[in-house]
């Protein structure tokens, strides 16, 4: 059984890749808006990075003996200043516009 400061943090770890994800999937569709493909296919490669850890953490949480306790995902930003603006806050886990 994992203790509960551990569980706490897995899931709050847990919490964070999600928003992540969303994140991406927000910039995703930020790039796509001002014809940007390339860049949103990127994210979306990078939006499944995320899940990807999601996965990861939730199996070994739950191989451990922990439980997943599911958060709200705060709403990302939808707009940046521009595309660098953008790749900037993706690149530095700032995701302040």
């Amino acid at each position: 059984m994992i203790i509960s400061k551990v569980q706490d943090a897995l899931n709050a770890q847990i919490n964070a890749e999600l928003y992540s994800s969303y994140l991406y999937l927000s910039m995703s569709s930020y790039f796509e808006s001002i014809n940007l493909r390339g860049f949103a296919s990127w994210m979306r490669v990078q939006t499944q990075e995320e899940l990807l850890h999601t996965s990861k953490f939730f199996a070994y949480t739950n191989s451990r003996g922990g439980r997943v306790i599911l958060k709200a995902i705060d709403a990302p930003p939808s707009e940046w200043a521009s595309p660098l603006a953008a790749a900037d806050a993706a690149g530095a886990g700032n995701a302040a516009p």
